[in-house]
């Protein structure tokens, strides 16, 4: 970011933040910009008015509308405002899928113990992507590498990507009910009371607590739910054991 003492005028402060001059003065026509320092009829903009474009791009990319953006931004005085919202979205940072890694083929069979069978299915399937030369992109690579490790057991990978795709279907549905629950309790005090900056702590600790949390919840109903699942298959080969049909295990 360009130094703290430096003033420009709309067109060049909209040159450093990426936008055009247009979208700038809608902006500041929402009050979302503090006001310029006039000197005649130029304003001149500095850091903090950089600074707030930067968060309002910020903020857009994480799905909040403009209008949103205004009321959080009204609640408050402006620079409270801004760093309340500055650090929700660094206490978001938990919550945030696992980001891809690069790596070259090489590193790549290092690091699963070995180039799999299966890469040809990941590549597929958008979860390893071929960059150009020696060189791939790995997509949620936690998930790639349980694949990988699954493959290595014998179980055909395209029936675990196929797998892959129901439980994440499920799964969104968890993690909106969660991210519900937090926005309907904990952020909409925190928000009603005007973002004071002394509440940011539990914020805080609430956004920190609540991936564990919900990773144990998922992770204990998946245990009480995965003997169920395998007693059915001992309970079936049980049936046709005794019925003498084993061709059908």
């Amino acid at each position: 970011m360009v130094g703290a003492v430096a003033e420009w005028t709309i067109d060049r402060l909209a040159a450093h933040a990426g936008m055009t001059v247009r979208n700038v003065r809608a902006h500041a026509a929402r009050g979302l910009l503090p006001p310029p320092r006039m000197q005649g009829r130029t304003g001149f903009y500095g850091a903090e008015h950089l600074a707030r474009l930067e968060l309002i791009t910020h903020l857009q990319a994480e799905g909040f509308s403009l209008a949103a953006i205004e009321r959080l931004v009204e609640a408050t005085p402006n620079q409270s405002a801004e760093r309340a919202l500055a650090q929700y979205l660094e206490m978001m940072t938990p919550w945030r899928a696992e980001p891809p890694v690069e790596l070259t083929r090489e590193e790549f069979a290092s690091w699963v113990g070995g180039e799999p069978a299966s890469f040809e299915a990941l590549v597929e399937a958008g979860m390893v992507e071929e960059m150009g030369g020696d060189h791939i992109r790995v997509h949620s690579p936690e998930m790639v590498r349980a694949g990988v490790e699954a493959a290595a057991l014998g179980l055909p990978v395209e029936a675990l990507l196929r797998t892959r795709e129901t439980v994440l279907a499920h799964l969104d549905e968890v993690a909106d009910g969660f991210v519900d629950l937090f926005r309907r309790t904990v952020w909409q005090e925190f928000v009603a009371a005007g973002l004071p900056l002394d509440g940011l702590e539990n914020v805080r600790h609430a956004v920190a607590s609540l991936q564990p949390i919900a990773a144990r919840t998922v992770m204990s109903a998946f245990r009480e739910t995965m003997p169920r699942a395998v007693g059915e298959l001992v309970r079936e080969a049980s049936q046709v054991l005794e019925d003498g049909d084993v061709g059908t295990i």
